[in-house]
């Protein structure tokens, strides 16, 4: 190109800049001093010439008419790079899938539900989050932090898909600001503190997948021993069901769980003396005391066979005894 060739394209930018800048749209003649002027330009034929400082170009259509500043200043752009975004005069110059020209700004855009691929070559379909995919864009631009992975949008590593966004997977008491970025972890919440926990009233699971209920009572529903220790000490988790420990028993009275002391054992005080027939009744009986650090029946009840039985019931045991000896003997 010729030293006046460039200078004719300075020109032509310049005019252009500020047209566009303006919010116009222009397409100022090409200036010129003579004929290979016009024809040093790229854009234009090598049938284009100079009359009276512009550039003119044959058309088959119309006859002669003035050359397009346009077409001569962005010519390299429209010929090469990204098809999305380049420059545009017709709806031809965008000819690709989902390509349309924006004759507002000249440019190649996707069209309505249609987003640039990932290599801005050509435009994809807009998706929902569930739907497949084929291009990286289709989801990244839908969601921040996704990507397109084997037909499926998902989050990126480190992030989790929860309230339609993929937010960042904090762990179990690490730093956060929002309790979705807590989620992953089931009926966790981004506490006060602004560290990951769990919510009132429940506790992290073994593997630290969810937070489970907390045992109000005993006897309450649980999946794991943990949901019963963290009310009741020396409780486990037997059979879906909140139960003290082996060789312990629940005191109603003081809601927890004491170790089985028998007749004859040493205690601290009455409530770890046990003896289990107490319990077949509601509210149980008491029929063991502690007294002087050690397990002994308590009033009215006599040891008989390792076993503190009420007195009433040991006379009604006698008499009863009485009765069938005599009733055996009137009948023999």
């Amino acid at each position: 190109m010729s030293l006046t060739g460039v200078k004719i394209c300075v020109i032509l930018g310049i005019i252009t800049a500020i047209g566009l800048a303006n919010g116009y749209k222009i397409d100022p003649p090409i200036p010129c001093l003579n004929t290979s002027d016009c024809r040093s330009l790229p854009a234009l034929k090598s049938d284009a010439f100079c009359t009276e400082g512009i550039c003119m170009c044959p058309r088959v259509e119309s006859g002669i008419e003035i050359c397009s500043s346009i077409n001569a200043s962005l010519h390299e752009t429209k010929i090469s790079g990204p098809l999305v975004f380049r420059v545009c005069k017709h709806q031809k110059d965008c000819n690709f899938t989902g390509g349309i020209c924006n004759t507002t700004n000249w440019q190649c855009n996707c069209m309505k539900n249609y987003v640039p691929s990932s290599n801005n070559h050509h435009c994809v379909e807009k998706i929902n989050f569930e739907d497949p995919c084929i291009d990286h864009n289709q989801c990244a631009i839908l969601v921040t932090n996704s990507t397109c992975s084997n037909n499926r949008c998902i989050c990126e590593s480190g992030y989790h898909h929860t309230d339609n966004s993929c937010w960042k997977m904090a762990k179990y008491n690490e730093p956060c600001t929002k309790s979705q970025e807590c989620s992953h972890i089931e009926n966790s919440i981004c506490t006060e503190n602004m560290i990951c926990g769990c919510a009132a009233e429940t506790v992290l699971s073994t593997n630290g997948a969810k937070c489970l209920a907390v045992a109000k009572k005993i006897q309450d529903e649980c999946t794991e021993s943990i949901q019963c220790t963290t009310t009741f000490e020396f409780s486990a988790c037997v059979d879906k069901m909140c139960q003290c420990e082996e060789n312990f028993h629940y005191e109603y009275e003081l809601t927890r769980c004491f170790p089985n002391r028998e007749v004859g054992d040493e205690c601290a005080n009455n409530y770890e003396c046990y003896q289990i027939e107490d319990y077949k009744s509601d509210p149980p009986i008491k029929s063991v005391m502690c007294n002087s650090n050690k397990c002994t029946c308590a009033n009215n009840y006599t040891l008989i066979e390792h076993k503190c039985v009420n007195d009433g019931l040991k006379l009604f045991s006698s008499l009863s005894l009485v009765s069938l000896m005599v009733a055996m003997y009137c009948f023999s």
